[in-house]
């Protein structure tokens, strides 16, 4: 037998294989893209749903489904964006919670988390020592440009006493430095000059708090004048 029909015939052997092999291959994974669909619309029900049980269980499932890398990054910003603006105030703090959880697990989640929150505005919690400091954020928040309001929430301002002689703003997350500087720079602007300080790597529960958070505190330094300082 020449050479040739042996190769013929080899050629015939391995697309006998191989054919059926790829069409299951094919099949197989449309049918887990089929399942991920159909696990990501059952979580959305869940979560949009009008029982308050139903909703905690859907956000149990998009953590399952954040540790098993089934969830891109943009379906994470949405769902982040609608719990932002549902009218159940722990909806939000429940999915950061699983996010979390998720990221401690799979450290994929904890990049797709980080880059979910940047489309959204930064949190700056804000702690004064009095209420000429309380009635200063507030000024300076109605005087931001719109476009720079738009970029941060502000979900607190805490009372505190401390004996600060500067005006800080702390970043929690060394991937939030740049951001943390914009932030101090929109301040700036208005004449309130903050120091940014970097407590990733002083303060261990900073570890525990989800990115894109930001913290001002007011020290005893003077009031930038449009708080009527001097």
């Amino acid at each position: 037998m020449s050479m040739r029909p042996m190769r013929e015939i080899a050629v015939q052997l391995l697309a006998t294989v191989m054919i059926p092999l790829t069409v299951a291959g094919t099949g197989l994974y449309y049918t887990r893209w089929q399942q991920n669909l159909s696990d990501l619309k059952t979580m959305i029900d869940l979560v949009s749903d009008e029982n308050a049980e139903k909703r905690k269980f859907g956000v149990a499932m998009l953590e399952y489904l954040l540790k098993n890398d089934k969830v891109p990054v943009e379906f994470v910003a949405a769902q982040l964006d609608y719990a932002n603006s549902s009218s159940d105030k722990q909806m939000l703090p429940l999915m950061e919670a699983a996010l979390m959880k998720a990221s401690d697990e799979n450290p994929a989640v904890a990049e797709t988390f980080r880059k979910a929150l940047e489309r959204l505005p930064s949190r700056l919690f804000v702690h004064a020592m009095n209420d000429q400091q309380r009635a200063c954020i507030a000024t300076m928040l109605l005087s931001l440009k719109d476009a720079d309001r738009s970029q941060i929430s502000v979900p607190l301002i805490a009372q505190v006493n401390w004996d600060g002689k500067q005006h800080e703003l702390r970043v929690l997350k060394d991937s939030d430095m740049e951001r943390g500087q914009a932030i101090a720079n929109m301040f700036g602007a208005l004449g309130l000059e903050l120091k940014v300080i970097n407590l990733t790597a002083i303060w261990d529960g900073a570890r525990k708090v989800r990115p894109n958070t930001f913290e001002l505190w007011f020290g005893n330094a003077p009031l930038p004048t449009v708080c009527g300082g001097t």
